[in-house]
């Protein structure tokens, strides 16, 4: 999918939207570098006043992407070194951020759910940590 994330300001509020439907929202290299960017991008624009992350289809985020996990497997970069520091850009914005979770946040996803200021859950969002029980 080319647009690994969708953009929209309307009335000072930026919305992010996860957009790989497909894959549950998994964050794979892509969206990752995606996020960075419009972050980096938001902490000069002066107006937009909050940031609301959200997620295309019947997910919120499903976690990282564990079949591009596995690719990069033997590439002998730190594994969690890019989620962390999109993580760690996503709380030190400038910007209040809001995640709006419907369907599954899980791992990864929950993590990002975690790191915005505040959250809103739809009745059917799902917050889980399933790493040991997948081997991770």
């Amino acid at each position: 999918m080319a647009d690994e994330i969708l953009y929209a300001v309307a009335d000072s509020i930026a919305t992010i939207t996860l957009n790989r439907p497909e894959r549950r929202n998994a964050l794979n290299t892509a969206l990752m570098e995606a996020l960075a960017h419009r972050f980096d991008a938001l902490e000069s624009d002066t107006s937009v006043r909050a940031v609301v992350i959200r997620g295309a289809g019947q997910a919120f985020c499903s976690g990282r992407d564990l079949n591009e996990m596995s690719r990069r497997q033997d590439d002998g970069l730190e594994p969690e070194a890019d989620v962390i520091a999109l993580f760690q850009q996503i709380e030190a914005s400038r910007h209040p951020t809001i995640a709006m979770v419907h369907g599954a946040a899980y791992a990864g996803g929950c993590e990002l759910a975690l790191h915005c200021d505040f959250r809103v859950a739809a009745d059917v969002a799902r917050f889980a940590m399933p790493l040991a029980r997948i081997g991770l």
